[in-house]
């Protein structure tokens, strides 16, 4: 079966970032996953969740990153298990049309607010394509925010 691609708008990119944010604070994982194109063999997803080492590229590999329970996954805990209460997303730049207009990228900070403490903030890439009629992630990299030694643990050597 053909893959076809669709343009479409950056404010549809803003409302596919709410909705990603709404299923992770409602800890939604069916609605989570169907905003992810897992693709093709020749296209597959590509994400790189932020507590995890290893890049996956199918259903079973999300669901794992975002519920835990999957043997092949033993450091899933499972994402949406921290009960966070909101998720803003930051953009850098973007989202910046992709060659061909049919794909964006946007990379920033978005922030996780936890039950109690302090906002998480993590940095993310995520790249979109538009297929019958859905505004879908094809690339998701997210990582913890790199925080510089303080002066004090350079002078410590730690």
């Amino acid at each position: 079966m053909e893959r076809r691609f669709e343009r479409f708008t950056v404010a549809e990119i803003h409302f596919a970032q709410e909705a990603w944010a709404n299923a992770v604070v409602s800890q939604d994982v069916e609605e989570l996953l169907s905003l992810y194109d897992f693709g093709s063999p020749e296209m597959p997803l590509l994400f790189k969740p932020t507590l995890a080492n290893e890049v996956r590229s199918d259903e079973a590999g999300a669901r794992s990153y975002f519920v835990g329970g999957n043997p092949r996954y033993p450091g899933d805990t499972g994402f949406l298990n921290k009960g966070w209460r909101s998720v803003t997303f930051h953009s850098a730049r973007g989202p910046i049309l992709r060659p061909g207009g049919l794909a964006y990228t946007d990379m920033g900070l978005y922030v996780f607010e936890p039950p109690t403490g302090p906002g998480v903030e993590v940095d993310y890439t995520f790249s979109y394509h538009k297929r019958d009629g859905r505004v879908l992630i094809s690339l998701h990299h997210s990582s913890l925010v790199y925080e510089a030694p303080s002066n004090d643990e350079k002078a410590s050597g730690t």
